[in-house]
């Protein structure tokens, strides 16, 4: 009996520090320590709703930001995020900086939506006519994630707004 029990006793510790273990581990998805991202750019794009124009902001850790107004070809599609862009001539280029508190408040509402855990479409889902697509792409040293879609952030589940958050501080900081 008394081996029995202890038995049981080393089998309870053993299923405790498991399940320890993976709880620990977060949701099997990419783990980040707690604390701020460390953030080095941020690139917001927003295609505007009826019309043939592009913003894109690209904004770096050194509080540069590089604002490019792209009026592409409409038969021509481009990878704004992989750094594709129509000829010199289809774009504006103004630079910025923002300032210190911009980009920390930034970084502070990204780590705090989590939005490197993302999905990668956070389209509406309601039938909206006209409306503009947002995307942002966040590097870290770690990772990059990309999120967005057709009017994203406009739903009212967690990751609409999530990145409704993310988008709002972003705009906040480059139109000033």
């Amino acid at each position: 009996m008394k081996r029995f029990k202890k038995s049981i006793a080393i089998g309870l510790i053993m299923m405790i520090g498991l399940f320890s273990l993976t709880a620990c581990n977060g949701s099997g998805r990419h783990s980040h320590s707690r604390g701020p991202l460390d953030v080095t750019k941020v690139t917001y794009l927003v295609y505007r709703g009826g019309m043939c124009a592009v913003d894109m902001y690209v904004i770096t850790a050194d509080l540069k930001v590089v604002k490019y107004d792209i009026n592409p070809e409409g038969d021509k599609s481009y990878d704004y995020l992989a750094g594709e862009l129509p000829s010199e001539d289809r774009y504006a280029v103004t630079e910025s900086e923002i300032s210190d508190l911009d980009w920390s408040s930034i970084v502070n509402v990204l780590t705090r939506v989590n939005f490197m855990e993302l999905k990668e479409d956070t389209s509406t889902k309601e039938t909206i006519y006209d409306g503009s697509s947002y995307y942002i792409c966040v590097e870290t040293t770690d990772d990059t994630n990309t999120s967005g879609g057709y009017m994203a952030g406009y739903d009212k589940d967690s990751d609409s707004v999530r990145f409704a958050r993310a988008k709002e501080m972003i705009t906040n900081a480059v139109k000033k």
